[in-house]
């Protein structure tokens, strides 16, 4: 009987710090625990957005060839929209929070290209080519800033809207060559040995948006973002400036992981 009560009482020894883990109550928003220890302040965000956009860029070179004038041209619809990958974190309040992300975007286009290229022997009888140029690329790499504002909807859910500048770096191929041409040995045909020459220009734009969020587990969110950002970039190639709106409307959706 004696060993029974010893052997029941240090059962009850060990099952008694389990009880009273079990029964302590989970941490308030803002108290830190193992899995949070900033208590939910500091977070991940990791996002797959779509951006609708297209741009045309227009080139032209003239020049003096056997007494008369040399034309070509070349026409290039960009595609600077499509799907992309955006991730960034921050740091947040109940009400207020300041954050960052970067988003990386790259399409491949195609220029067609026209000549009227004069003829050595014969006056006003311009022989003529075109050519379809493909592989030229348009990359963009983006840094957003974001002041946020917080308001609770729902006891898991909020909604933060935010505005800040955006820092772009974009990398334009344009076609080169267009002042240039071989001929056959006949005089008959031409063509222009045209490449892909890549212009970078840096502008400085902004974004403004909000994202609807809702908390699966203390640490997860899930979400739906909205943002509009713009920046207009200048490239100057061969003595031309060409200009291009960068930046679109952007929605999609992804997760908040918070520490």
């Amino acid at each position: 009987m004696r060993n029974a009560v010893v052997l029941c009482a240090g059962l009850l020894s060990l099952m008694l710090p389990s009880v009273a883990i079990a029964q302590a109550p989970a941490p308030a928003p803002g108290q830190s625990n193992a899995w949070m220890p900033a208590g939910g302040r500091i977070f991940v965000a990791i996002n797959g957005l779509y951006q609708p956009g297209e741009e045309t860029i227009e080139q032209t070179a003239s020049y003096s060839v056997y007494d008369e004038t040399a034309n070509a041209s070349a026409t290039q619809t960009v595609k600077n929209g499509g799907g992309m990958f955006d991730v960034g974190g921050g740091y947040r309040t109940n009400r207020y929070g300041i954050g960052i992300s970067y988003t990386q975007f790259k399409s491949n286009n195609s220029a067609s290209v026209s000549a009227s290229i004069p003829h050595p022997l014969f006056f006003d009888r311009p022989r003529t080519t075109s050519a379809t140029l493909d592989g030229l690329e348009h990359t963009e790499h983006v840094v957003h800033v974001q002041a946020y504002y917080f308001v609770p909807v729902a006891e898991k859910m909020d909604v933060g809207v935010f505005i800040g500048p955006s820092f772009f770096s974009v990398t334009q191929d344009f076609v080169s060559g267009l002042n240039t041409f071989t001929e056959s040995s006949n005089f008959e045909t031409v063509s222009i040995p045209t490449g892909a020459a890549p212009v970078k220009d840096s502008p400085v734009g902004f974004n403004i948006g909000g994202e609807l969020t809702y908390l699966i587990t203390p640490n997860v969110a899930g979400a739906f973002l909205l943002r509009f950002s713009r920046a207009n970039a200048d490239f100057e190639f061969e003595g031309a400036t060409t200009s291009m709106n960068v930046g679109n409307v952007q929605v999609g959706a992804g997760v908040r992981l918070r520490f």
